[in-house]
């Protein structure tokens, strides 16, 4: 019994006739540019990328696949590119795009990829619900990331930088609009406005 409650509580001893045993050795913290999937019961994992446009989303992916081979990038800004490379931006076709992008997620979820990264501005809670769910059903942890830019929410510098024409006014709304620290249990219980 002694032994459990002395396992239990680490280095707190219960007599002192037992030695005082040396931490083990750890190696030097990694540094914080990786940001691999913490410690958890899942062993898939998706990432669901947030950020206003030229926040540096899609610099971030691609760090993520760089640092993760096996990762898949998906995002619904690929449903508006055309064979030869040119962007061609249609609102009106803007729901077909999500669905499709969730689909690519969901077939590439039921293969067992992992990690997969979703490239999207996931602005508001109910835009990752999708995923959510699928993560849910699919048994993958997600991890909600953020670029670490020091422009990210600076609606000025956003509008120089998006690779898409964003104007200002459009960026200004969505950061009016970004939900902050949004959790899993948020996103789940999160409803598309009517």
């Amino acid at each position: 019994m002694a032994e459990r409650l002395i396992s239990s509580f680490g280095n707190l001893r219960l007599d002192e006739r037992r030695p005082h045993r040396q931490p083990p050795h750890r190696p030097p913290a990694q540094p914080r540019h990786n940001p691999a999937p913490p410690p958890s019961r899942f062993t898939r994992h998706i990432y669901l990328l947030r950020g206003l446009p030229g926040s540096g989303k899609s610099s971030l992916a691609r760090k993520l696949k760089k640092d993760f081979p096996s990762a898949v990038v998906f995002s619904t800004d690929d449903y508006f590119l055309m064979e030869d490379g040119t962007y061609i931006y249609d609102p009106d076709l803007l729901q077909d795009a999500h669905k499709w992008n969730q689909k690519r997620a969901r077939k590439a979820m039921t293969r067992g990829r992992t990690p997969i990264i979703i490239d999207n501005t996931n602005i508001l809670a109910w835009h990752m619900k999708p995923y959510a769910a699928m993560a849910l059903e699919n048994g993958y942890g997600v991890i909600f990331l953020e670029p670490n830019t020091h422009w990210k929410f600076n609606v000025r510098e956003l509008a120089r930088r998006n690779s898409h024409g964003v104007p200002r006014e459009k960026i200004q709304r969505m950061k009016d609009a970004y939900q902050h620290n949004v959790t899993f249990q948020m996103v789940l219980r999160a409803e598309k406005p009517n």
